[in-house]
Parts: C-alpha cells; sequence; structure tokens
C-alpha cells in the first residue's frame, strides 16, 4: 500500500500570478491516498484569510516522490 504525506505550502500572489514563497508544513503521520485527500478538502478546514496576497495549498504526496 502506498502512503502519503499532507503537504501545506503558503503562495504569494504577486498582482499577476500566485508563486511559491519556500515555506511549507509537511505532516509526520503516514496516510492512505484516500484518507489524505480527505483531510486536505476544503470542508475539513475553518478559514480566515484576511490577506488576499497570502494563501495556503493543501496538497498529498506520495511519500517516496521527489520534487
Amino acid at each position: 500500500m502506498k502512503e502519503f504525506l499532507l503537504v501545506i505550502s503558503m503562495w504569494g500572489n504577486t498582482g499577476e500570478e500566485w508563486v511559491y514563497t519556500g515555506n511549507q508544513y509537511i505532516m509526520q503521520e503516514l496516510f492512505t491516498k484516500q484518507q489524505c485527500q480527505i483531510i486536505a478538502q476544503n470542508a475539513n478546514w475553518k478559514k480566515y484569510e484576511e490577506n488576499k496576497y497570502l494563501g495556503l495549498q493543501f496538497d498529498c504526496y506520495y511519500k517516496d516522490q521527489r520534487q
């Protein structure tokens, strides 16, 4: 069974496009793909976004995937 990691990354808007800021958080717990995708869904999070130029992105990556 493949194991996945939940990665939360921060993005900034330049006024023209969204760019990765270089900051990310990686949850140390391993999940199945389905479990990870359920956790990452927007419906599972209450958001307070006051800065329209910063945003968080939630992704699931196969633990052995290299980028």
